[in-house]
C-alpha cells in the first residue's frame, strides 16, 4: 500500500473510533458527523490505492481533495466505478437512508442513538470492505 493510501486509511480508522466514542457518550449527531468522514477517508484510501502510477495518484489526490462534492460517498463511488471497483450495492443501499452531509456541523439538534449506531455500523462495514480491497 502506498503511503498516501495508508494515511487515509489510518485517518478513517481514527475517525471511526472517535465517532464510536462520541456515540457511547450520547453525542449522536457528532458521532454521525465524524462517521461520515470515516467513510470518506476509507473510500479515498481505496481510490488512491487503485492508482497505477505515482503521477496518476497525484492527479487523483488533487481531484479528491478539492471541492465540497468530494466529501460524499456517492461522488467518490463515481470515481471508484470508473476504476471497476464500485462500492458494493448492499453498502450503497445501507448508506442511503442516513443522508449524511457536511451540513451536520451546523445542526443544533440531536439524532437518535439508534440512528447513530446504524450509521456507524455501516461506516464500519465500508471501512472493512476497503481494508479487504487493500490487501
Amino acid at each position: 500500500m502506498n503511503p498516501v493510501s495508508h494515511s487515509f486509511l489510518q485517518a478513517a480508522r481514527k475517525r471511526l473510533r472517535s465517532a464510536q466514542y462520541l456515540e457511547e457518550g450520547g453525542f449522536f449527531l457528532d458521532a454521525m458527523y465524524l462517521g461520515g468522514y470515516a467513510i470518506e477517508c476509507s473510500l479515498k484510501a481505496l481510490i488512491l490505492h487503485l492508482a497505477k502510477t505515482k503521477a496518476e495518484r497525484q492527479e487523483l489526490y488533487l481531484k479528491i481533495s478539492s471541492g465540497a462534492s468530494m466529501h460524499y460517498a456517492e461522488r467518490l463511488n463515481v470515481i471508484l466505478s470508473a476504476e471497476a471497483k464500485p462500492i458494493p450495492a448492499i453498502l450503497v443501499k445501507k448508506l442511503r437512508p442516513f443522508e449524511w452531509s457536511t451540513d451536520l456541523r451546523y445542526e443544533p439538534g440531536r439524532k437518535s442513538r439508534g440512528m447513530a449506531r446504524g450509521f456507524l455500523k455501516v461506516a464500519s462495514r465500508v471501512l472493512h470492505w476497503v481494508e479487504g480491497e487493500l490487501l
